[in-house]
């Protein structure tokens, strides 16, 4: 590629990447009130609406269980799942293996839902917890913001594909441990742990930058 179409392909990134950052706030605050709205939503009242913002609680029995894979090696690990009947509806939810060695067929669940979803099942008194729509859309979003930023900087300061592979390669790795220290301290639950936990995260895309540096320096 020719030096000037690599500058007009760069031009041409920056611009699409500095549009979707305009609009990328707004984006990001309508998942973050939907999250808010999910941590501090009560308990439905007996009467309530379901569906409502609130937490209905709702007793249910195991009708089924297998799981989903293949052992061994170079497989992806089994998934251990229970089908669940509760009211009308019939679900098939992956649950932890606590929660699986705790189920038999025709064991009562008590099932957790937030706007139609299972947020939690419980059987034999041991739960496992699903990350809501509400949750995972923040997620998505704050990490969508981050690369967004990282193709924005690349077209911006990489000058040589070098320093684009290296760059572009550290932010990517750097992703998961931003997007957590984001979601906490958004939802105000930034704790000491989190923040080690982001570190130890961050240890790969921190060599990669250093090595990209080192690299450029030599230059």
């Amino acid at each position: 590629m020719s030096r000037w179409a690599w500058v007009c392909l760069r031009v041409v990134v920056l611009a699409v990447s500095v549009l979707g950052l305009v609009h990328a706030p707004s984006w990001v605050e309508d998942a973050y009130r939907d999250r808010v709205t999910y941590e501090r939503a009560p308990q439905c009242p007996a009467d309530g609406p379901a569906g409502a913002d609130c937490f209905e609680w709702v007793k249910g029995e195991v009708v089924d269980m297998g799981t989903r894979g293949c052992p061994g090696d170079g497989c992806p690990p089994e998934e251990q799942r229970l089908r669940v009947r509760y009211g009308q509806n019939t679900v098939w939810l992956t649950v932890k293996g606590s929660t699986y060695d705790a189920a038999r067929r025709g064991t009562p669940a008590d099932l957790r839902l937030w706007r139609g979803t299972v947020a939690r099942v419980e059987v034999g008194g041991i739960a496992t917890y699903y990350l809501p729509p509400a949750g995972g859309s923040l997620l998505w979003r704050l990490a969508g913001f981050w690369l967004l930023s990282g193709v924005a900087v690349c077209a911006a300061a990489c000058f040589r594909r070098r320093s684009l592979a290296f760059t572009g390669s550290a932010w990517l790795l750097l992703t998961a441990p931003v997007v957590m220290i984001a979601d906490t301290a958004l939802l105000g639950t930034l704790g000491v742990v989190d923040v080690i936990l982001a570190a130890i995260l961050a240890v790969p895309g921190v060599i990669v930058s250093a090595v990209g540096l080192r690299k450029a320096q030599e230059r």
